[in-house]
């Protein structure tokens, strides 16, 4: 059986409020699939869900053929990693530290290694001996992509990764996902920038009113790119 992330039927829940219905889709080891959509339509909560961190969930979630459930670090342990939307680095410490702190061996052949982050993201070799609190806004988000990839987890979820950030950190971005997928990890990407999802994904699921609205292979968006981006513009 191939390596892959299965969401079957999964309805998510914030206390009593219902935010996810029925969201089904597939993950393969070594691809990149990405959730697009407007604001509040369930993007972010499909990935918080994957960690276990919404009040309550129906349905499965398969990792490599194993239900993943549980509190988050037992799903880390399984072999799924997120990026929030927030930045959350440990900012007492250096660069160095950060990096050396989310470090984790799986398979020896496989794993990112620092130096492999430090060659993705050169300004974090500029910047081992620095405190992470003192960097920008973008050197954070590489450093969080950073540590994700150290962790070398099987899937790795990324939560808007660009926002906010200048064109040189979103090429920085693009770079990590592919060595991600170079290294054989699944990635669910969610992103605002078209550009980027389509310059990285392979596989498109547009998600409305908590669910999964419309698919897309990347062979019919290369055919019709406007059916895609139509369905993200506000009407």
């Amino acid at each position: 059986m191939s390596a892959s992330l299965v969401f079957e039927n999964v309805d998510a829940y914030y206390g009593t409020s219902q935010i996810l219905h029925g969201v089904s889709f597939e993950v393969l080891g070594g691809t990149v699939t990405c959730l697009l959509g407007l604001n509040g339509m369930g993007k972010t909560t499909t990935l918080r869900t994957a960690m276990g961190l919404v009040d309550r969930q129906e349905g499965r979630i398969i990792l490599d053929g194993k239900e993943l459930k549980g509190a988050t670090y037992v799903r880390s342990k399984m072999g799924i990693t997120l990026v929030p939307e927030d930045r959350k680095v440990f900012a007492g410490l250096t660069v160095l530290e950060n990096l050396e702190v989310a470090r984790c061996k799986r398979d020896q052949a496989k794993d990112f290694t620092i130096d492999d982050a430090i060659a993705i993201f050169p300004r974090l070799g500029e910047r081992l001996k620095q405190k992470a609190g003192t960097m920008s806004g973008g050197e954070q988000q590489m450093l969080v992509v950073a540590r994700a990839m150290l962790a070398n987890p099987g899937y790795m979820m990324l939560d808007e990764p660009t926002e906010g950030l200048a064109p040189e950190y979103v090429d920085a971005i693009k770079i990590s996902i592919d060595a991600a997928r170079s290294k054989g990890i699944g990635v669910i990407l969610v992103e605002q920038s078209l550009p980027l999802a389509l310059a990285v994904g392979d596989s498109f699921n547009v998600m409305q009113n908590g669910q999964i609205y419309k698919r897309f292979t990347r062979d019919e968006v290369i055919r019709d790119p406007t059916s895609l981006a139509n369905l993200l513009v506000i009407e």
